[in-house]
């Protein structure tokens, strides 16, 4: 019998609002060894990296109705 040796996948880091605007939320991950930061355009559907962060873990936040999950890079 074969074993699967498929890892886990890893938790996805939280993401918290640190700066707002009208136009645009400034979003930081919790894991401090970690640190992406992305600006989310609130009236134009935009996704600016700030800093890279570990690009292989997933990240997830929310502000209100805007929410991040599952954000791929094209």
């Amino acid at each position: 019998m074969a074993l699967d040796k498929t890892p886990e996948p890893a938790p996805p880091h939280q993401m918290d609002c640190e700066a707002e605007t009208a136009a645009e939320v400034l979003f930081v991950c919790r894991d401090e060894a970690c640190g992406r930061r992305v600006v989310v355009g609130k009236r134009q559907p935009r996704l600016t990296v700030i800093d890279r962060g570990d690009w292989h873990i997933p990240h997830v936040g929310s502000l209100g109705g805007l929410v991040i999950d599952g954000v791929e890079a094209a």
